[in-house]
């Protein structure tokens, strides 16, 4: 009966040894990565300040983006675009220049920028997530100019408050 619990023990040694080194690989693994994240996230050489230098790095929570650069590179990406770009470009776009939005769900958070954007009446949504800006008030089509000494038409109404006028 020893032999048997002492085999039982060597065995749950063996599996729990096993998965000390999976644990210590997987380790290793985040630890590269940090090291990735911190040597391209490192922007400028400078100096640090005495009051930086003094205070932990905080490196759980990412940098909050300056506010309005979201809406501001959206505005200028759209302006550039011929035709309306649906939200995936868009975030692609913000990627690409630092501004994508931060957290979980990066999409929810550009669909909540753009419907914010669009009550406030800078741009529109043109169908199936695709996104344009609005077009200023003033700069639609003119209005066909009159021809010269030409008076405007005039609309009579054929009911006086509701009730048929008289003819004759």
């Amino acid at each position: 009966m020893a032999d048997q619990f002492t085999q039982q023990l060597h065995t749950e040694l063996t599996a729990i040894q096993a998965e000390i080194e999976q644990l210590e690989a997987k380790r290793r693994l985040v630890e590269e990565l940090l090291d990735l994240e911190k040597d391209t996230g490192a922007t400028a050489t400078a100096t640090p300040t005495r009051r930086a230098a003094q205070r932990p790095a905080d490196t759980s929570k990412p940098r909050r983006l300056p506010r309005g650069l979201i809406s501001r590179t959206v505005r200028e990406f759209l302006a550039q675009q011929s035709e309306p770009a649906h939200a995936t470009a868009i975030l692609a776009h913000l990627a690409r220049s630092g501004a994508a939005p931060q957290g979980a769900k990066p999409i929810a958070n550009l669909q909540s920028n753009l419907q914010r954007m669009k009550e406030a009446g800078e741009i529109e949504n043109a169908g199936r997530n695709r996104w344009r800006l609005r077009e200023a008030e003033g700069s639609e089509a003119p209005a066909a100019p009159a021809a010269p000494g030409a008076t405007p038409a005039v609309v009579t109404s054929a009911t006086l408050l509701g009730r048929p006028q008289a003819s004759g």
